[in-house]
């Protein structure tokens, strides 16, 4: 085995002392890291689009940014404005309504919660025309009825392309086929 003898080039340093080993599993992880992204820099394909951040349940919720905007110009349907209580998603009724709530806020942010989660996320809308941004929710685990509600509202939501306010005065989300996806009620200032 042959001796190991410092190198001429480290002659006038001082002498290296152990580290903890926190210290070094710490080190250790760092530059394990920079190799493995220096590794993706050298790729010659493009850098995949980040994921859509979901924060913890203790966490503030982003605020989303808005989608881009259709080259549609029609003004927004005013009735499609406030808050909502949802009713139906994806043609089940929603079984606890107390926190099922939908607001479209008039700015482009659009708020609420499936019964378990808080969601939010932008939204442009056009006439009846409903472009959704990315959503964020929280990460709370409910009860398996509550949890495929909000599945169902979530869904509902994904797939939305109009909005609108008929007569009989039910909000109507509907997919580009103009099936309605959900259906809920207005919720007056008294907070019913």
């Amino acid at each position: 085995m042959p001796s190991l003898r410092p190198s001429p080039m480290l002659a006038g340093l001082p002498r290296r002392t152990a580290l903890p080993a926190a210290r070094r599993a710490a080190c250790r992880a760092a530059l394990a890291a920079s190799v493995g992204l220096a590794g993706c820099a050298t790729s010659s394909q493009p850098p995949a689009p980040p994921a859509v951040y979901a924060p913890p349940v203790s966490a503030q919720t982003p605020t989303p940014t808005p989608p881009a905007h259709t080259a549609a110009t029609a003004a927004p349907d005013p009735q499609v404005l406030g808050l909502w209580k949802i009713e139906q998603a994806r043609a089940a009724p929603i079984v606890h309504k107390l926190n099922a709530r939908l607001n479209f806020d008039g700015k482009g942010r659009l708020t609420g919660s499936g019964g378990c989660n808080s969601i939010a996320g932008s939204y442009a809308l056009a006439g009846n025309r409903l472009e959704l941004g990315p959503l964020v929710t929280t990460r709370k685990h409910c009860g398996e009825v509550l949890m495929e509600q909000e599945d169902r509202v979530l869904t509902a939501l994904e797939r939305a392309v109009g909005a609108r306010v008929p007569p009989h005065g039910l909000l109507e989300l509907s997919d580009e086929n103009g099936t309605v996806l959900l259906r809920a009620t207005r919720v007056e200032a008294t907070g019913q």
